[in-house]
């Protein structure tokens, strides 16, 4: 069994999360394909595990569902990302819990990790509406990736934002699998954004229905891909809150747009703001907030590669670019020094990554001019 297959493997055993999954390979030393050489006993001695799941780990049909599983898919023209593989978008690993697998229709490309997550209710208002639409569209235009859950209401609108602006690209993560994709009427849209304008992601097997605790999941992943998450219009009980108390636990900015205080579905997306999210009322709001954002809309990124180009920095930028050198200093390194937060740190380098004046290397970044 390969370590791919074992990831799956883990991945299409009902019950059995991310959380216990990593208990799992604690008894194992890391290695997935051992979880499933592990005695009943061995099994049962781990947390969270018990009688039931012990018995499917041990299930000799496992090898056999991975194989059914990667074949309805490949049909499907859906590939299969566990841990082990290159796609693997790496923002996931980040989250405290990341997905063993994701099934993936279409393909993220280097440019979608400049993502910002559009989030809000399934009926919104017609203020709601109209700007989440204007602000998705503004954000597609600058080169901004939008990510969403591909539910009805202000998910639809910004995927749909997103597709209406040349070249615009959008991520749609999904709460349930692929063969029960949800909400139905949404299967036209995934297959726009799959076809060459982004990529539809889940968690869930193939035919893993929707279910209440499906979307909270999804949430999550939804935070992990995009710098910042934009909240239009949530209700005191609403899912987008979810997403951005995700966000801000990644260190990620939550950004609100205010609604009319007699509107119930504006009451969560207020108090947001009363809790120290930033209200933003334009896009300028947005890029002041998300700083490679604003990189892009100075069109910076599409200027010759000479290190005259350093003297347009400013701020942390410049402060992060002359700790670089030709020695690679990660993430830690730079925080100790310039005393600048991991997650800021993190964001500004990825700033400079695309502006071609550092570059990655074993054990940080290293300057690339």
């Amino acid at each position: 069994m390969t370590p791919a297959d074992a990831w799956l493997r883990m991945a299409l055993l009902p019950g059995l999360g991310p959380a216990t999954a990593e208990r799992l390979l604690l008894a194992t030393g890391g290695d997935p394909t051992e979880v499933f050489a592990l005695s009943m006993s061995d099994l049962m001695s781990v947390d969270g595990v018990g009688g039931e799941r012990a018995r499917r780990i041990c299930d000799p049909r496992g090898e056999e569902l991975v194989a059914n599983e990667r074949a309805v898919c490949a049909k499907a023209g859906i590939v299969i990302h566990t841990r082990a593989d290159a796609g693997y978008p790496q923002d996931l690993l980040r989250l405290p819990d990341p997905p063993l697998a994701v099934w993936m229709q279409g393909a993220l490309e280097p440019r979608d990790r400049l993502g910002v997550a559009v989030v809000g209710p399934r009926r919104p208002s017609s203020y709601g509406h109209r700007a989440a639409r204007s602000l998705s569209q503004g954000l597609a235009r600058v080169g901004a990736c939008i990510v969403s859950g591909l539910a009805r209401g202000i998910d639809t609108v910004a995927h749909e934002a997103a597709l209406s602006v040349a070249d615009g690209r959008t991520v749609a993560v999904i709460g349930s699998g692929f063969g029960a994709l949800y909400p139905e009427e949404n299967r036209p849209l995934a297959a726009r954004i799959a076809d060459g304008r982004g990529a539809v992601i889940s968690e869930f097997a193939f035919n893993q229905p929707p279910t209440p605790g499906t979307f909270p999941r999804r949430n999550r992943i939804v935070a992990a891909l995009a710098l910042a998450t934009l909240v239009v219009e949530a209700g005191e009980r609403s899912g987008a809150l979810i997403t951005a108390r995700l966000a801000n636990e990644l260190g990620r900015p939550v950004l609100v747009v205010p609604g009319a205080i007699d509107n119930p579905e504006s009451a969560g997306a207020n108090q947001l703001i009363r809790d120290g999210a930033t209200l933003v009322a334009s896009l300028d709001h947005i890029l002041a907030e998300v700083e490679p954002l604003m990189t892009l809309a100075r069109g910076i990124t599409d200027a010759p590669a000479e290190p005259a180009r350093a003297a347009t920095l400013s701020g942390r930028e410049k402060d992060l670019y002359r700790l670089v050198e030709d020695q690679p200093k990660g993430v830690d390194d730079l925080v100790r020094v310039s005393g600048i937060p991991a997650s800021a740190v993190s964001v500004v380098m990825l700033s400079l990554e695309l502006r071609r004046l550092v570059k990655k290397a074993p054990g940080g970044w290293v300057r690339a001019v």
